[in-house]
């Protein structure tokens, strides 16, 4: 009658913990569910991980929402070949209306003594940066972003993505 009662306690325990293990997996993928809270994002990919300077990339994001406040984020994938610390980018905004805002921007990839910044292991790095954090749509419409390497390489080697993300920081509060 023991080995039954034991039995009993074991399954009961195995239950238990499989439960347990089932509720904080659930648990996981919604709060991650809920914590990605990107309103926009695209990479776009550098052919052969070389970025031409006429290479521009582009990115629409189609904005309904003129209440709402936005964090802009410029991501950014290189190579541990890529020769610089550093990558100046011409970032272009042209608004539904089509007025057009220039800015240059920097992105340190690297420390002064060469360690890579951004996140990865073995070739790839992946660093993100902050543009605006306080990004609010005028008008609605379509708005064209556009991202231009702006180093005096006409080709830089070691650039493998580029991106925009766009976080609704209003739904997040």
């Amino acid at each position: 009658m023991q080995s039954n009662k034991g039995q009993t306690i074991s399954s009961r325990f195995l239950y238990s913990i499989k439960s347990k293990v089932l509720f904080l997996l659930v648990l996981t993928v919604v709060i991650a569910g809920c914590n990605n809270n990107a309103y926009f994002e695209e990479i776009r990919p550098v052919e052969d991980e070389l970025w031409d300077m006429r290479d521009i990339k582009e990115f629409i994001v189609n904005a309904n929402d003129t209440e709402a406040n936005y964090r802009l984020i410029f991501t950014v994938r290189n190579t541990t070949d890529y020769a610089y610390s550093n990558l100046y980018l011409f970032f272009t905004t042209t608004y539904p209306d089509q007025k057009i805002t220039h800015d240059t921007i920097e992105c340190l990839l690297a420390d002064r003594s060469g360690q890579w910044l951004g996140k990865g292991v073995g070739k790839y790095r992946e660093s993100r940066f902050l543009i605006n954090d306080r990004l609010n749509f005028p008008d609605t419409g379509n708005y064209r972003f556009t991202l231009e390497q702006a180093m005096r390489d006409e080709i830089l080697t070691g650039i493998a993505d580029v991106g925009l993300r766009i976080e609704n920081i209003t739904q997040a509060n």
